[in-house]
């Protein structure tokens, strides 16, 4: 029986989109394709094509027939056209992004639920809403993962704002909080969580409310892998991203050129030990400060834009500064002028790199917005700068990108940080970020 190829042009797209939105069971369908477990995978996948709804008759009869007998022989050679036409995929993948859409090899049941929102809608939203935290109460379920949680002041505005409409529809809000910073340590002062509002929060009965400290965000497998962390969320947010960590993209500058302008602009450093714990001493401006030893890592924007693109279906970035903005700006555009080698993004340099962007979005007032593919074309793929225990994360790209302008909007939480921003008057207004990600199709 012949395939339509609308159908199955739709279908391909169901498919990519699958591996995304089930993190879980793609991981799962590794052990799926082993070669001394294909055979009753094989078996289970025709039963479950068989039996969907999701399918025309047509498709599928064609995809059971592309199933290989033996994935150690020719037979999988043989497969490997037909499956690369139905999917867009290569054999491997094909046969595992199979598994998970027709559900094969599900797991026991995760303790955290994720969406099921498409990028489609998400986009909608975001081009109709002001707030883009109000998902949470149109969208299933209503979770939230926020990186570098800090002091948590965005942790209880956003639960004193969500819980109470939340629980009138007799849903809870799932909030975890991840922060890099130790509890026990001597440094980072006012960015400690305050114990009584780690116990407010611990004590709402409308919120699952978690808090993991002295918790690298770039490495969560142990706690997805015990299910203290769900594999996708909501939304995935960051207030006030790190500077220096974000403020440079390590794939463009070269660590050569970073320490040169990290000594230019922040100081001699040297690490020392504090106390028991480790320490990172900087010279600036006379003054000599202490911070975590971690403190100039360099992560750049493309592991923070990747981190929050596999975990969430909506990604939001408060009180942006102007420098991390630009540079990861300057990642979420297409043309490749604006990420130039070794070329430190500053007040002088931005208005040539960015040319007609730049201005346009100097020009934005505070409490203004817009959507970044209006002014210039979003870049189509992104590089994978991540290697995890999971392996390579599927390519993905953001569907749509908006901006607006401040620190502070009506009615949306915003941490302690950004309350800050109101007085620095010689500070240029921050940035809210609103991404959408989506899954790239592998031709």
């Amino acid at each position: 029986m012949p395939v339509d190829s609308d159908s199955l042009t739709a279908f391909r797209k169901q498919v990519t989109s699958a591996r995304s939105l089930d993190a879980p069971l793609w991981e799962a369908s590794r052990h799926l394709v082993h070669s001394t477990d294909w055979p009753a995978t094989r078996t289970a996948l025709a039963e479950a094509i068989h039996a969907s709804s999701l399918a025309d008759d047509g498709l599928k009869q064609t995809l059971v027939a592309a199933l290989p007998l033996d994935l150690a022989t020719e037979d999988r050679t043989s497969a490997a056209m037909l499956l690369k036409q139905l999917t867009g995929l290569p054999v491997t993948k094909a046969l595992r992004a199979l598994c998970v859409f027709f559900k094969v090899g599900r797991p026991a049941t995760a303790k955290w639920p994720l969406p099921a929102v498409t990028p489609d809608t998400l986009d909608r939203f975001i081009q109709t809403h002001h707030n883009p935290f109000d998902v949470l109460v149109e969208q299933l379920p209503a979770s939230v993962l926020d990186l570098g949680a800090g002091d948590l002041s965005f942790a209880e505005e956003l639960a004193t704002l969500y819980e109470p409409p939340l629980t009138a529809q007799h849903r809870p809000l799932v909030l975890h909080c991840l922060d890099r910073l130790d509890p026990s340590s001597q440094l980072g002062g006012p960015l400690h969580a305050p114990p009584l509002r780690l116990n407010r929060l611990r004590s709402k009965p409308g919120l699952e409310f978690r808090f993991y400290g002295d918790q690298d965000m770039f490495a969560l497998d142990s706690l997805e892998r015990d299910q203290r962390l769900a594999a996708r969320y909501l939304i995935v947010t960051c207030w006030a991203p790190a500077t220096p960590t974000f403020a440079y993209e390590p794939t463009r500058l070269s660590a050569r050129c970073l320490a040169e302008e990290l000594r230019r602009t922040k100081g001699d450093s040297r690490q020392i030990r504090h106390g028991k714990e480790p320490a990172l001493e900087v010279n600036h401006a006379g003054r000599s400060l202490l911070f975590p030893a971690w403190k100039f890592d360099i992560r750049g924007p493309l592991s923070l834009l990747e981190l929050m693109a596999g975990r969430g279906a909506l990604c939001v970035l408060g009180a942006v500064d102007s420098q991390v903005c630009w540079e990861i700006l300057s990642q979420l555009i297409d043309d490749p002028r604006v990420r130039p080698t070794d070329v430190v993004l500053s007040a002088e340099t931005l208005p040539e790199i960015f040319g007609e962007t730049y201005r346009q979005l100097s020009a934005l007032p505070v409490g203004g917005s817009c959507l970044l593919s209006d002014l210039t074309p979003l870049r189509k793929s992104f590089p994978s700068v991540l290697r995890t225990s999971s392996g390579q994360p599927a390519p993905y790209r953001f569907r749509q990108v908006k901006i607006q302008r401040g620190a502070l909007f009506e009615g949306l939480p915003a941490s302690s940080t950004a309350r800050r921003f109101q007085g620095m008057s010689e500070e240029t207004p921050p940035w809210l970020l609103t991404l959408v990600p989506e899954p790239v199709s592998i031709s």
